[in-house]
């Protein structure tokens, strides 16, 4: 499932409660259902905020990754998931390289619509922003499979 970053971590985390099943996550974190509902409320007034292990107990239960993401937003960073599988055959490195090359044309594809008219609006620039940090995120995979072929020896 694809998402729009959200760059207010209360706000992510709300996104990802409310749309996981607050009370399936509540269960799932040992918690009443009730204290993840207000640890989900965005309401400034609320008393109870969800904590740093709260945000990353969702995050793992939920593999949605929004609020790291929006984290990484308000300092001026992007998060990027490294791949785990550190062997690389030939076929799967070709598949990286493939995979980064459709990357690479999604978004040079993305910017030269956005310039078809001249100028670049605001939604025509979220989604150039997407493909980047899509292409961006290809390239850092990449590289963590090259890296897992390194011979020290």
């Amino acid at each position: 499932m694809s998402h729009k970053p959200l760059f207010d971590v209360q706000e992510a985390f709300r996104a990802i409660v409310l749309e996981h099943g607050v009370p399936k996550l509540a269960n799932l974190m040992g918690m009443p259902v009730g204290s993840l509902y207000n640890k989900a409320n965005s309401n400034e007034t609320n008393k109870q905020k969800p904590t740093l292990a709260d945000a990353l107990l969702v995050q793992v239960l939920t593999k949605d990754h929004r609020i790291v993401e929006a984290m990484a937003a308000t300092l001026g960073g992007v998060f990027i998931r490294l791949p785990v599988d550190e062997t690389v055959s030939d076929e799967a490195l070709l598949d990286v390289m493939l995979e980064l090359g459709a990357k690479s044309g999604e978004f040079h594809q993305e910017i030269k619509d956005a310039l078809e008219d001249g100028r670049i609006k605001p939604d025509e620039h979220q989604r150039i922003a997407k493909r980047g940090w899509s292409y961006i995120r290809a390239v850092m995979e990449c590289v963590s499979r090259i890296e897992g072929m390194v011979d020290d020896k």
